[in-house]
């Protein structure tokens, strides 16, 4: 049984931006942005994602789909921010948030492999679990009282 993050209140939140940047919301969308959510503060793969939200399958496109929208663009904002504010370099912080993307499958690693890069990174920074509140106030949820439920 896995632990689910939205209440009433967050959904309604996340539904108005959604629909703000034009997400289609289908009857299941919420079990699919939990499913996201899981995914992203757990930092497991999208095959881990538990199958009673949705197939991992679903959540990945369903997440690209959201990104060409638009709908994550605060997200890795508020990723490099958290990296930077934590002692890390912009160009750290850049590598961080791009690294994400690539692991979460919004950019293919033939795509960076097209960019010319002025010093080769020294070190390799692991995608981070996110923390449930930057989530979220990406999503421009503004009251979280967000309490883990047992689904």
């Amino acid at each position: 049984m896995a632990r689910t993050l939205l209440t009433d209140d967050i959904w309604q939140q996340i539904q108005s931006t959604m629909q703000f940047h034009g997400c289609y919301c289908s009857k299941n969308s919420r079990n699919i942005m939990e499913a996201i959510l899981w995914k992203l503060r757990t930092g497991a793969t999208w095959r881990d994602i538990p199958e009673e939200f949705c197939p991992w399958k679903t959540a990945y496109n369903r997440f690209n789909r959201w990104a060409c929208k638009g709908l994550w663009d605060k997200f890795f904002l508020n990723y490099e921010a958290y990296w930077i504010k934590n002692g890390y370099s912009l160009t750290e912080a850049t590598y961080a948030c791009i690294s994400m993307q690539v692991e979460l499958g919004m950019v293919s690693s033939e795509q960076l492999d097209s960019l010319e890069v002025e010093e080769p990174q020294k070190s390799i920074l692991q995608p981070t679990r996110m923390d449930y509140r930057l989530i979220l106030k990406s999503l421009e949820v503004k009251s979280m009282t967000a309490k883990l439920q047992r689904s």
